[in-house]
């Protein structure tokens, strides 16, 4: 076994707001954690494929600049590698409630190529990371770069509604067929497991919620409905191929998620996701990139993670994988 498969012991030395988590579960017996006995069944093999919103990039104990990046597995906050892992993601809290061996492929920033086609940083394809033997993937692969597009444009300025047309665009075509590669591939490395894709999460309001006490300063009417329809486009694509592919969608919005429950959007009175915010990055070189000041940025706190994880468990439970 890899090194990057060990649970718990650094970064997976071989490939690095959005939006694909993959896991994979082949429900062989009991899904319970099992003590381990002579005669227990192995532990349950649990892989995260993805990008930064299930790296859990921004589930850290942020305060103040610069920011404290001890909620991070070591290793992954540069120089050499910035996939952003956080000890409080959603995958990782669920690994634990299940007893569960994980293997955490994802990276902050990953493009659906990361997963199967190119290598990011030092740790290779997030996928040759995906052993036969899996029995949950758990994956959030497509958005970006198309995503920080569009974030930059309604934060760094009033956004041209073109630009966020494009990258719809790009979502629907390229990126809606590359998210149908990756779900054969998992399927031919890992022909039991059960596969789960996780949602976005509501990021701003939606139309008709008041927000301009708390964010109105940072982006407007317009914008609030261009970001809202470009993760809406993600998660149609999303819940589109799991259907597909006979794999379950994990819908962050639906009628018994914490998410939805009331609103924690980051204009809410108690946000679950991050607005705009900066922190000093720990290497210099990397303070010439805009980028490395405001990681976490439109990213779900360490509550919207273990939200997330809340869903995501109980999604896992399942007898019969779904698309709806």
């Amino acid at each position: 076994m890899s090194r990057a498969a060990r649970h718990h012991r650094g970064p997976i030395r071989a490939t690095s707001s959005v939006i694909w988590v993959l896991v994979v579960l082949v429900c062989a017996g009991s899904m319970g954690a099992q003590p381990v006995t002579g005669n227990a069944a192995p532990p349950i093999r649990m892989v995260a494929l993805g990008n930064s919103y299930i790296s859990g990039q921004g589930a850290d104990d942020y305060r103040s600049v610069p920011a404290d990046t001890s909620s991070y597995r070591s290793g992954t906050t540069g120089p050499n590698n910035y996939c952003f892992r956080s000890r409080h993601a959603a995958v990782e809290i669920v690994a634990d409630r299940l007893g569960a061996q994980l293997t955490n492929a994802t990276c902050a920033a990953a493009e659906p190529r990361h997963v199967d086609q190119i290598a990011q940083f030092d740790e290779g394809r997030q996928i040759d990371h995906l052993e036969r033997a899996a029995d949950i993937v758990v994956m959030q692969v497509i958005g970006n770069p198309e995503f920080l597009n569009v974030v930059a444009c309604v934060q760094l300025g009033e956004c041209d509604a073109r630009t966020v047309e494009r990258s719809m665009a790009v979502l629907d075509g390229e990126q809606r067929r590359h998210e149908q590669r990756i779900h054969r591939e998992v399927r031919a490395r890992a022909p039991q497991a059960r596969i789960y894709i996780l949602s976005a999460p509501q990021v701003v309001p939606r139309p008709g919620q008041e927000y301009h006490a708390r964010c109105g300063w940072f982006m407007s009417d317009r914008e609030v409905v261009l970001l809202n329809a470009f993760i809406d486009k993600i998660d149609e694509i999303s819940r589109t191929n799991a259907q597909l592919f006979g794999a379950t969608f994990v819908d962050l919005d639906g009628a018994d998620s914490p998410w939805r429950a009331q609103r924690h959007d980051l204009c809410s009175a108690q946000p679950w996701v991050w607005g705009p915010r900066l922190h000093a990055p720990q290497y210099e070189p990397d303070s010439l990139s805009l980028r490395n000041w405001s990681l976490g940025s439109y990213h779900p706190t360490r509550a919207g993670q273990s939200a997330t994880a809340t869903v995501l468990f109980d999604a896992i439970g399942l007898r019969e994988p779904t698309g709806s």
